[in-house]
């Protein structure tokens, strides 16, 4: 926790009023005392992402919920004063904080999008989130987007954080224990592929089909769909009585129409829920799932891009983004 001076904090965004402030600081801060009757907080060392390639948020679901967590809690130890939640100058971390902040706003606050990101307009521009890819982007994801596509996702019954369990979200997102995401619980999924034989890099290995099943069960998972080339046997599925769907379409690609509305028939006739993978589990994968949720839950193509990356950071690249 650090502490600020008055004069630096008198274009902060009012966000409750005469409650909780946030602000985007130009430039190192100097003075020692923070204003009076007040609490700062410096967010940036706690803004962690981790990137594939050059991309840089928006933060994940677990560092979501904490943020959340966090902002209550001085909230409620404020005893009348103000808040102040600060982050530099950096546009990366900006835009990282400002989409928690607008985020917390529609999660806890009960604020509409709109609502949520109006007192932060007058910090702009924070620069939009690009995909997981090292080329030049062609699609910035504006900071808006994302905080509608969590609004979203709590008004249709995705987002549920009282059921949250952080703990499994964290261990399953590593590669080590199967690098999977569920984007829409009950029904999708995400999840890198699965290797033919076991690659071993240090102290753990990657997943092969069987590794899946144990998890597959617990979770009422009947299918899954493979969208890359043929890496194992479906039968490593099928013989578990785990229905196997192939939908190859090349990387970094957008499907066919006749892939599209092949996926969402599969999906929409599974009666359990569908594990989906490309080799990643990002793009290919990503693209499909959030067409299913724009079909089936009004997301918007941004609101769904916004959401999927929180859930699992890096789904959608390239052309794909244009696509939805």
């Amino acid at each position: 926790m650090d502490a600020y001076g008055a004069d630096d904090l008198r274009g902060a965004a009012e966000v409750i009023p005469g409650r909780l402030f946030f602000h985007c600081l130009q430039q190192p801060m100097t003075l020692t005392t923070a204003p009076p009757n007040s609490i700062c907080v410096h967010l940036d060392a706690d803004l962690i992402y981790e990137p594939f390639c050059a991309d840089f948020g928006p933060c994940n679901l677990a560092h979501t919920w904490r943020f959340c967590q966090r902002v209550n809690e001085l909230l409620q130890r404020s005893n009348g004063r103000r808040v102040y939640l600060l982050v530099g100058s950096h546009p990366h971390k900006r835009s990282n904080a400002a989409a928690l902040m607008g985020i917390y706003c529609v999660l806890h606050l009960g604020m509409t999008p709109e609502q949520a990101y109006e007192p932060l307009r007058a910090l702009e521009p924070f620069t939009g989130f690009r995909d997981a890819s090292c080329g030049v982007p062609t699609y910035q994801l504006p900071v808006q987007q994302v905080i509608a596509g969590m609004y979203r996702a709590k008004e249709v019954g995705l987002y549920r954080g009282e059921q949250l369990d952080l703990e499994e979200y964290e261990h399953y997102e590593q590669v080590e224990n199967g690098d999977l995401n569920w984007i829409v619980p009950g029904k999708f999924m995400a999840f890198s592929g699965p290797s033919a034989q076991p690659k071993h890099f240090g102290g753990w290995r990657t997943y092969m089909p069987e590794d899946y099943i144990e998890y597959f069960r617990e979770h009422n998972v009947g299918a899954v769909v493979r969208l890359n080339k043929k890496m194992y046997e479906a039968s490593r599925f099928t013989q578990y009585g785990v229905r196997h769907h192939e939908m190859y379409f090349p990387d970094g690609t957008c499907p066919s129409e006749q892939i599209l509305l092949r996926f969402l028939d599969t999906a929409e006739r599974e009666p359990g829920a569908l594990a989906v993978h490309c080799k990643a589990g990002l793009g290919r994968t990503g693209v499909l799932i959030c067409s299913y949720m724009i079909k089936h839950f009004g997301f918007s193509a941004e609101e769904a891009m916004g959401y999927i990356r929180v859930c699992r950071p890096g789904s959608v690249i390239g052309p794909q983004q244009h696509y939805l």
